[in-house]
């Protein structure tokens, strides 16, 4: 995420984060596939994904505001680990069909249903059955300097913020990059690596109990 969630505890870019980072595959034909197929083969392909990641964010002068880094851990469908390092680092967790947001430095817990918390984000990239279409406009955007890239763009315009996602996949088709703009011009800047695909993931890793003490807010 950006910034502190505090009210809004479960929206903004974290779920944009986990959701897009699946399309990490290392598929060997994807570099000259449209970038509608690169989306649609992760679907047919990739179950599981364990990576680092870091997170770059400027404002519209392209000023850095703010850098971050952190693992993630995904099972489809809809089951995802999210955590910034550091004490403070916020935590989400989703086991399938509930997901828990931590901020240790709120000491705030709050939990909603999956299906609510991710309405027609890009989220659904993880929970959903299709390559987004109905939600998205897919655009192929080309290649540069070796990479290509694919843009989703909210067919309302604008989806909780989001402006635009750009997703940049090297000549394998793992995803190496992610610039997403939203209504402020603000630019958050992904990079990923040490990426683990279909490997076995523990069970534990998609539960959550609330340390002792903090607040608990319950969604409905």
């Amino acid at each position: 995420m950006i910034e502190r969630l505090r009210t809004r505890p479960l929206r903004g870019w974290g779920w944009l984060l986990f959701a897009l980072l699946l399309t990490g595959a290392g598929w060997a034909q994807a570099a000259s596939a449209p970038g509608s197929q690169i989306l649609q083969h992760f679907f047919q392909q990739v179950q599981t994904v364990h990576a680092q990641f870091t997170q770059v964010v400027t404002d519209r002068n392209g000023r850095i505001i703010k850098r971050a880094a952190g693992t993630v851990w995904i099972q489809r469908p809809g089951k995802f680990r999210w955590v910034y390092d550091g004490s403070n680092g916020q935590t989400i967790v989703s086991n399938g069909t509930r997901v828990w947001l931590y901020d240790p430095a709120l000491q705030q817990v709050t939990i909603q249903p999956l299906d609510k918390t991710l309405g027609s984000t890009p989220a659904a990239l993880i929970a959903g059955k299709d390559i987004l279409a109905s939600r998205f406009v897919i655009r192929d955007l080309g290649s540069k300097d070796g990479i290509r890239w694919v843009e989703l763009q909210p067919k309302n315009g604008q989806d909780q913020g989001f402006t635009a996602v750009r997703l940049g996949f090297d000549a394998r088709g793992a995803l190496q990059e992610m610039r997403m703009e939203d209504a402020f011009q603000q630019e958050t800047v992904l990079t990923f690596h040490d990426i683990r695909l279909n490997q076995p993931i523990a069970a534990q890793e998609f539960q959550f109990t609330p340390p002792a003490g903090v607040d608990v807010l319950k969604q409905p």
